[in-house]
């Protein structure tokens, strides 16, 4: 199962098509009403769209997907945006990171944890901790750390 999250859309009908060749179940989750996969979903039968007014709902859509596939774990592989999404909404239990050995930066470069800022005492209850539980040297000076996300 592949699972895109896709509001603009950035997806065009032939990037749809290939996923959907890649991919048992290819999931698209929009807020665009338009979103290329809508045309293709009649091609193929394995092209699920969760469509949200104006925000996707994570909460709902992961019961969704547990519901409808049977999926217990997801793997989330994302951007600082959406990391920071998913993490201050409790949805994260677990993080590896992979640290490359090389310093990349710069005033708008984009980090783990993009978006917003918190601001009031709720958004800053949001905050959650890390416990390490692994770290594990791999190839050419790269490290994996494994996280257990606390609270």
């Amino acid at each position: 199962m592949f699972v895109v999250i896709d509001n603009e859309p950035h997806l065009t009908e032939r990037g749809v098509s290939y996923l959907a060749k890649k991919s048992k179940n290819l999931i698209i989750v929009t807020i665009n009403k338009t979103h290329p996969a809508s045309i293709l979903k009649k091609d193929f039968d394995n092209i699920h769209i969760f469509e949200y007014e104006k925000i996707v709902n994570f909460h709902d859509l992961f019961k969704k997907i547990k519901e409808r596939f049977g999926a217990e774990r997801i793997t989330i592989q994302s951007g600082g945006t959406l990391n920071t999404t998913l993490v201050r909404e409790g949805l994260i239990d677990q993080i590896l990171l992979v640290v490359a050995p090389a310093l990349i930066g710069g005033k708008n470069t984009s980090t783990l944890m993009d978006g917003e800022s918190s601001h009031t005492p709720a958004e800053l209850n949001k905050i959650k901790t890390l416990e390490l539980v692994r770290a594990k040297p791999l190839e050419n000076s790269y490290l994996l750390l494994e996280y257990q996300v606390k609270n």
